[in-house]
């Protein structure tokens, strides 16, 4: 009947499929510019509360323009205290000569940025969303996309169709969703994977993160809050080759750590633990196009980085800053927010952005791999010179904090 197809059917202005951290930033900034959205999220799993144990969190760093953004958003003052702060960058090649120290001093700020657990994050922007009045469904899961009524529209898997002027697409590559929007996934794969990790060490956190040239791949180790007085815990991002990664995944903790305290050194003296290890091949994956018939690709939809640099989430929250901004600005002309030309300059600043950072990501990728004495010599020649002038050094760590 007419009454039971209403009743299945509802609109939204903007509709977003997946609340992990990229589609709840998207949906806090478009709410926070626009305050009279009508804004749901769908989630396909129910959302996690409470803490995993401290050595098993997983962290991202944010460089200091998404802490601005967070800031605006209403969100950074109840992360800061979660936050390890990064104050310095130890950079080194493992064996050889050449090393330099990025310092916050040198740029004047406070920190060159922040590690933030995943989980602290994500809590955070719940809650703020919630806060917002952001409406919040979980677990919904989508079935399709369509775009046969002229209008974008998800169909779930209880049947009920939503339509909205605009869909994003935040639930990082979905194959058979962007097929259904003619849109393809254009795959990089490497040689390589990431093993990502905690380490704890004794001592005071002191705020220094590094980023050490292995044999195996480069290494960052990234300051978390501190817990204890006792230890300091970081979180580890190895890129290493797929045969030492299926390797090191059948040795147990003890043989582990000691594969990784050879490869780091013994600047934060020895490792004490490690916490549970994932991995992931390294494949650099971009969609042929972001936007499609009123659907809009974000997040780690639109792109997968090398984890590097650390520069996935960062793009993420600057995307969704932009984006709040063109919603706004076509809602001031009254024109439709979900339409090409609306979205025009908001593609353009992304896609220049996206080119920059992932141009960036790659070159750091090709820079830390194991390349022969050849193409090593230059670059620790390079580390040495950082580290004899200031000016240039300075100027590399403000392109890192994103300013």
């Amino acid at each position: 009947s007419a009454d039971v197809r209403d009743a299945m059917t509802s609109h939204s202005q903007v509709l977003i499929l997946g609340g992990g951290l990229a589609g709840l930033s998207f949906a806090i900034a478009i709410a926070c510019e626009n305050p009279d959205s009508d804004i749901v999220l769908l989630e396909a799993s129910p959302f996690r509360s409470g803490s995993p144990n401290p050595l098993d969190t997983r962290g991202s760093a944010l460089n200091l323009h998404s802490v601005s953004l967070l800031e605006s958003w209403g969100i950074w003052s109840g992360l800061r205290s979660a936050a390890g702060a990064i104050r310095d960058i130890h950079v080194s090649h493992r064996g050889h000569f050449g090393s330099t120290v990025m310092t916050a001093a040198e740029l004047d700020v406070s920190a060159l940025g922040y590690v933030v657990e995943n989980h602290e994050l994500g809590q955070q922007l719940l809650a703020r969303a919630t806060q917002l009045g952001i409406t919040i469904r979980s677990p919904v899961r989508c079935r399709r996309l369509r775009t046969d009524a002229g209008t974008p529209a998800i169909e779930t898997e209880e049947g009920e169709v939503i339509t909205a002027d605009l869909v994003l697409v935040a639930a990082g590559v979905a194959p058979d969703w962007f097929a259904q929007l003619g849109i393809s996934v254009l795959e990089r794969p490497t040689p390589n994977t990431a093993l990502v990790f905690n380490a704890s060490f004794p001592g005071q956190q002191s705020g220094r993160a590094f980023e050490r040239f292995t044999e195996n791949g480069p290494l960052a180790v990234l300051p978390l809050q501190t817990l204890s007085h006792a230890d300091q815990r970081y979180n580890v991002v190895w890129s290493v080759s797929n045969s030492t990664a299926t390797t090191f995944g059948d040795l147990d903790d003890e043989a582990f750590r000691n594969h990784f305290q050879d490869a780091f050194g013994w600047r934060l003296g020895r490792v004490q633990a490690v916490g549970r290890r994932s991995q992931w091949p390294l494949m650099r994956l971009s969609a042929s196009e972001q936007f499609r018939a009123g659907f809009l690709l974000v997040g780690n939809a639109a792109h997968t980085l090398h984890p590097v640099a650390g520069q996935g989430l960062n793009l993420s929250l600057r995307e969704a800053g932009l984006l709040a901004q063109a919603i706004a600005d076509a809602q001031q002309r009254s024109a439709a927010i979900g339409c090409s030309a609306s979205l025009k300059t908001y593609l353009d600043q992304v896609s220049d952005e996206q080119r920059l950072v992932v141009d960036s990501t790659d070159a750091l990728a090709i820079l830390f791999n194991r390349r022969g004495p050849l193409l090593d010599v230059p670059r620790d020649a390079s580390l040495a010179l950082l580290d004899l002038l200031p000016a240039i050094r300075q100027q590399v760590a403000s392109v890192g904090t994103g300013r």
